[in-house]
């Protein structure tokens, strides 16, 4: 069995790239769908962020080339388009990939939780695709479980420098003080609620959520004591507020350039300082165009985190002890998966054999043949078919000079022998 993952991420590739390989969440059914029917694949799940979008697969064969090429047909792309941003990860890589995600070691902001449930969420909705064989499904549990002792045991997880927090800071530099200012929040998900509880926290109290879902935003707001609005509200809206914070699951821009220069024209060019923090983006990049108007994404917000990220750097080594001692603990996992599967197929193969030769040897005895010549002709053809492929192989072995495989060979049908009859 080999484990693969190809993927994507603020590492490798800017968001303007990133947006074009994101995955909606009301699409992965289908593409979970579409990506397990790949000739190879055994079992499948796809973990897409605003930050990265990574396959993650088992197979029994090389497949990398076909599922760079499903990626690149199923976001109607160029074949090989984007080849070169991608990283693949097989084998103990791909597991020790994965707990590095889910604990935050491989976050644009070290140790952020967030990552945490949108990898459980992919996890589960593979699940519920049946998606999943035995192999992804373990390998993921043993993700969380070890991701979790990286977050316990170390302190990558204490105090996260979030994006909201970032988000703050960048706020500060352009307005400086930031009560008195009205903020409107587009969403109405975590992203977006953590971003309330900032801002509320350094002063903003004249908060706006506006959600496709009304209902969901009214229970957001309940707790900032804000007003709720549909997105359809959003032109309105906008010549009022100062900062402008969108992260929503559209795979379209929820803002474009027309309304925010219709809200800088009523403004009488007062600035507004707008952050996208969504894959793909909310705010249509070419409102960037616009004076007045300060327009940042995630990456953006890169050089902030950085600077605050210094502080975690100490809690990297041992983390990283955490994980390789996980990865070794999952290795073996596999390779006693991989021998009960070898097992079970000699065992298969021995009762074929078995099954038919006493059936050869019962029509013997009902047709009256001798009781003791049918045992030894049993036992003789029994030995022998039993034999017959370890003994070609071990030919084989010695025609090549296999020195590993003929030792193997006497340590377990020869020495073990040799060990019984003592």
């Amino acid at each position: 069995m080999s484990l693969l993952t190809l993927g994507i991420s603020h590492q490798t590739a800017p968001i303007s790239i990133r947006d074009r390989i994101a995955f909606a969440v009301e699409s992965m059914p289908d593409a979970l769908a579409s990506l397990a029917s790949l000739s190879g694949v055994d079992g499948c799940s796809i973990l897409s962020t605003c930050n990265r979008t990574e396959l993650y697969i088992s197979s029994q064969q090389t497949i990398t080339r076909s599922v760079v090429d499903w990626l690149h047909d199923w976001h109607r792309l160029t074949p090989g388009q984007f080849q070169d941003y991608f990283y693949r990860l097989e084998h103990s890589a791909c597991n020790q990939h994965l707990i590095k995600v889910i604990s935050g070691m491989d976050s644009m902001v070290l140790g952020e939780p967030q990552v945490a449930g949108q990898a459980r969420q992919a996890w589960q909705l593979a699940r519920d695709a049946q998606t999943l064989d035995s192999f992804l499904d373990r390998m993921f549990q043993h993700a969380f479980a070890a991701a979790k002792r990286v977050r316990s045991e170390t302190g990558i997880g204490r105090d996260p420098v979030t994006l909201p927090y970032a988000a703050v800071r960048l706020a500060r530099q352009i307005f400086g003080r930031l009560d008195g200012l009205n903020i409107l929040l587009i969403g109405a998900g975590e992203m977006i609620e953590d971003c309330a509880t900032h801002f509320h926290a350094a002063g903003l109290d004249q908060l706006t959520i506006a959600n496709r879902s009304v209902e969901r935003a009214q229970r957001l707001a309940s707790r900032f004591k804000s007003r709720a609005v549909g997105l359809d509200a959003i032109p309105q809206l906008l010549p009022d507020n100062d900062l402008v914070i969108a992260c929503t699951g559209s795979p379209t821009a929820v803002v474009n350039q027309k309304m925010f220069k219709d809200a800088l024209r009523q403004r009488r060019r007062r600035p507004m300082f707008a952050l996208d923090l969504s894959v793909p983006r909310n705010i249509s990049s070419d409102s960037a165009s616009l004076e007045d108007l300060y327009l940042y994404t995630i990456d953006d917000l890169r050089q902030i985190i950085d600077s605050a990220q210094k502080k975690r750097q100490s809690s990297l080594q041992e983390a990283g002890s955490i994980v390789a001692a996980e990865v070794a603990s999952f290795e073996r996992w596999l390779r006693v998966q991989n021998a009960a599967d070898t097992l079970k197929t000699m065992r298969r193969d021995a009762n074929i054999k078995r099954r038919d030769l006493l059936s050869r040897a019962q029509r013997e005895l009902a047709a009256g043949a001798s009781p003791e010549a049918v045992l030894n002709k049993l036992s003789n053809q029994l030995t022998n078919r039993l034999l017959h492929t370890p003994s070609v192989r071990l030919r084989q072995a010695a025609e090549s000079n296999d020195l590993d495989l003929l030792d193997a060979a006497r340590y377990y049908f020869v020495e073990g022998k040799e060990d019984d009859s003592e």
